[in-house]
């Protein structure tokens, strides 16, 4: 009995070393891929950035603001870190990233909208942090992305049922092949599919829609500020294009209200785009939320002349004379 009790714990201990040389193999050769929204995070965790403007901000960021427009415009180098699926929790997290590693930019930009003082724990994506999990900027926040226990401890638990996820990995680890598959642009994620205005109707099928706000997203925001203002970083607020249908049914009442206190509290002008003109056409947009690749051109045109009229960046434009 004790011979066989010794050959289950040699195979159980075996299995366990297994398992960490396989979660070690396999996160390394993500942290090293450039596929979707890895890209990013990966960025976030190995390079140096050191934008003039970063942008932070839900989905609606990550597609709406096109650096290579803001660049040209303002003549500026711009990194786009919005998130999919997240608001303002994980945006906080991808901040403190960029600041830890980076020089502080000339501006940033904070997307806001009806959605982004929410909080929730979906676990959209969330394997774009599985090559860090023991990161201590990145332990705090996993809770946000509704991660369990057994898949930040238990050793390759977290890629279990994704081969296609460990295939990547290891063969980004062993130089096989490099994933760029959905590369996003500076943290840009271009769509350019065609208008799909499913989901809005749903939704206008269960009445008006309404804002929502979390008090401890909200605490990360003002902790925000508070940190840019000791820093002495301008920040802008910036409503980004709404489908004029869904803006028509909001009631955006309550993150509005707190928008602006904020606003007045810490000095932060707000750019409102979120009526321009080309909210009343479906050739802009992928759904009523999200802009496709031509929409957020012309809003990124429209963004930077907004910005360069607020003076912001002249101490920039004076190094670039100088």
């Amino acid at each position: 009995m004790k011979v066989f009790l010794k050959h289950i714990a040699s195979f159980c201990l075996l299995l366990l070393v297994l398992a960490i040389l396989a979660d070690v193999c396999v996160s390394r050769g993500l942290r090293k891929t450039e596929r979707g929204h890895f890209y990013t995070m990966n960025a976030l965790m190995n390079e140096r950035m050191d934008a003039d403007i970063v942008i932070i901000g839900n989905s609606r960021a990550a597609c709406s603001y096109n650096p290579m427009v803001l660049d040209t415009v303002l003549d500026v180098n711009s990194r786009n870190l919005g998130v999919s699926g997240q608001p303002f929790g994980v945006s906080w997290l991808r901040w403190q990233l960029y600041r830890r590693n980076n020089v502080l930019p000339e501006l940033l930009i904070v997307n806001i909208d009806y959605s982004e003082l929410n909080l929730v724990t979906n676990g959209f994506e969330k394997e774009q942090y599985y090559p860090y999990l023991t990161d201590t900027l990145v332990k705090p926040y996993l809770d946000l992305y509704g991660l369990t226990w057994a898949e930040k401890h238990v050793p390759m638990y977290r890629y279990r049922g994704d081969p296609k996820l460990i295939g990547i990995g290891l063969m980004e680890l062993l130089g096989i092949r490099h994933d760029t598959k959905g590369h996003y642009y500076k943290g840009y994620s271009n769509y350019d599919s065609a208008w799909n205005g499913e989901r809005l109707e749903a939704m206008l099928q269960k009445g008006s829609i309404k804002d929502a706000s979390n008090e401890k997203a909200v605490g990360l925001l003002e902790d925000l500020l508070v940190q840019a203002r000791n820093d002495n970083l301008p920040v802008v607020f910036v409503y980004a294009p709404l489908y004029k249908k869904l803006k028509d049914n909001l009631d955006e009442q309550e993150s509005r209200t707190i928008y602006q206190d904020l606003s007045r509290k810490y000095d932060i002008p707000i750019i409102d785009l979120s009526g321009m003109s080309i909210c009343s056409d479906t050739d802009y947009f992928k759904d009523a939320n999200h802009l496709n690749s031509k929409g957020a051109e012309l809003f990124s045109v429209a963004l930077s002349h907004a910005i360069d009229s607020l003076s912001i960046l002249d101490n920039k434009q004076k190094k670039i004379l100088e």
